[in-house]
């Protein structure tokens, strides 16, 4: 087991700056890096500290961020997703890390969990230097996605979504939606998803549960599953096959796409489970053994 540093990092991105957490094994040199972020409306102290201190525990780096608009990264409005922007950050962390003397910037690993899952797909295809991905219930499909929604709630969202962004256009304050809520319009509708989502928030970090609205069309819209077939590096892919956010068949048709570069695997798990518990320590074990076949500890 090696002992590690954690320090913080702040990179800048136009006129706005990443804060992320840089992992460090001590006793390694120059190794590989993994770079992680949340899914939809998280912030990095969501249960991903757990991930990153095993694989720095393992002998690789992890720069660990937040999306600019959340957590201790800057930018207005706050807790606002875009994909294009959080997309852009990704591309910026994994600039940083090119340059970085401390580690080896030939490996480099895109690891990512539901949405940011989807982003790690989508991008492992674009950037340089990178030799492997790793995604737990990763997002994609949209279009798919967004058949799980309540269909009678629908007009309501949109007509919110349109709203927000059309006031965005003109300054206003954003319109938000929950990310959860048993009882009100939300963007996470599905039955497990308001305890799911609570159960891996941290109470000590500042978290509205709110987000502007404009971001309901754009997500139908993300499907990542067009780019899955271009992927050329290895793959960790692990499905939830109960899971209510993100269709099994969608992932194991992402997977197919991907073959025959993909490591797929499908637990008898819903989609937050993955944090927690024995299905936690499933993930971490099968991710590190991954790493270890295709990328090696130096």
């Amino acid at each position: 087991m090696h002992t590690y540093t954690v320090e913080p990092l702040y990179v800048p991105s136009g006129d706005e700056t990443i804060a992320a957490d840089f992992y460090l094994p001590k006793s390694n040199i120059k190794p590989a890096v993994i770079i992680m972020a949340h899914g939809f409306a998280g912030l990095r102290q969501f249960k991903l500290i757990q991930y990153a201190q095993r694989f720095a525990q393992a002998g690789y780096a992890v720069i660990l961020f937040d999306y600019r608009y959340w957590g201790g990264s800057t930018g207005k409005p706050r807790e606002l997703v875009s994909l294009s922007s959080q997309l852009d950050d990704w591309k910026t962390i994994v600039q940083h890390a090119s340059n970085c003397k401390l580690i080896d910037s030939r490996r480099i690993i895109l690891w990512g969990t539901s949405l940011s899952g989807g982003y790690a797909l989508s991008l492992a295809t674009d950037l340089k230097n990178i030799q492997a991905v790793m995604v737990q219930v990763p997002y994609v499909d949209g279009a798919e996605t967004a058949k799980l929604y309540p269909l009678q709630r629908y007009p309501e969202a949109l007509k919110r979504s349109s709203q927000d962004y059309m006031g965005s256009k003109m300054g206003l304050v954003p319109k938000t939606l929950p990310v959860v809520d048993q009882f009100k319009l939300c963007f996470l509708q599905t039955a497990d998803s308001y305890y799911g989502y609570h159960s891996i928030v941290n109470p000590d970090y500042y978290w509205s549960g709110e987000v502007p609205a404009r971001v309901f069309f754009n997500l139908m819209r993300y499907r990542p599953i067009q780019f899955v077939r271009k992927i050329n590096i290895p793959v960790l892919f692990i499905a939830a096959k109960h899971d209510s956010l993100i269709p099994i068949a969608s992932s194991r048709e992402a997977a197919t796409n991907i073959a025959p570069f993909v490591s797929y695997h499908e637990w008898e798990m819903k989609h937050f489970d993955i944090y927690h518990g024995a299905w936690f320590e499933k993930a971490v074990t099968t991710q590190l053994e991954f790493l270890h076949e295709h990328i090696g500890v130096m």
